[in-house]
């Protein structure tokens, strides 16, 4: 079997097509549209059928082993944007202390928590909150030097607080990544995007 294959301007396989499914009349006008004649062994060579390698055709017909390119300073970039931009919403969803009970203890903040008590907020004056709610609104998080997660029920008082401090929280986290963001912004090598730690 042979094949068609027309080749990017760094001898990288595109378009490909087995010769023997076109006519005669088909094959010349691919070839006149710069397409190359490759037999079944090069082929599988090219596809890394061989040695699990991507191979690339060069100028001269010989072949080579790909390398991939250095990626320019701007890729670098969005990439380490994109791990920045992971980081931040690590942050924001990993927890968040708050003292509104009068203890030090460590709340979760993911998405669902955060939804469900800027909820349970927009009700604590009202009855049905007195209603569903007469010890207090539960809300689990570690107690400081604490492992294992205890309920602590809120009063509407102390929800209003722990809401107030999850907000301190997500801005914090927020203006953290802006930062970082920034330092990516002004990085001029590859050295000093990889200098910009992530914790």
């Amino acid at each position: 079997m042979t094949y068609l294959i027309k080749f990017d301007e760094n001898g990288r396989r595109s378009d490909t097509y087995v010769a023997e499914e076109k006519t005669q009349e088909q094959v010349t006008e691919l070839l006149e549209k710069g397409f190359v004649l490759i037999t079944e062994e090069d082929y599988q060579l090219l596809i890394g059928n061989v040695d699990g390698k991507e191979y690339i055709r060069n100028a001269d017909g010989t072949y080579s082993e790909y390398t991939s390119p250095e990626p320019t300073l701007e890729e670098l970039k969005a990439i380490k944007l994109s791990e920045v931009d992971a980081w931040t919403e690590r942050k924001i969803t990993g927890g968040f202390i708050s003292e509104c009970t009068g203890e030090i203890v460590r709340y979760d903040s993911d998405k669902d928590t955060q939804l469900t008590m800027q909820g349970i907020a927009l009700n604590v004056s009202t009855e049905r909150f007195k209603n569903e709610y007469p010890d207090g609104c539960p809300v689990r998080g570690y107690k400081d030097g604490e492992t294992v997660k205890t309920i602590q029920y809120l009063n509407a008082s102390q929800v209003y607080t722990w809401c107030a401090d999850l907000s301190s929280h997500v801005g914090a986290c927020k203006q953290q990544g802006w930062s970082k963001q920034a330092e990516v912004a002004a990085a001029l090598s590859k050295e000093e995007l990889d200098a910009i730690i992530l914790d």
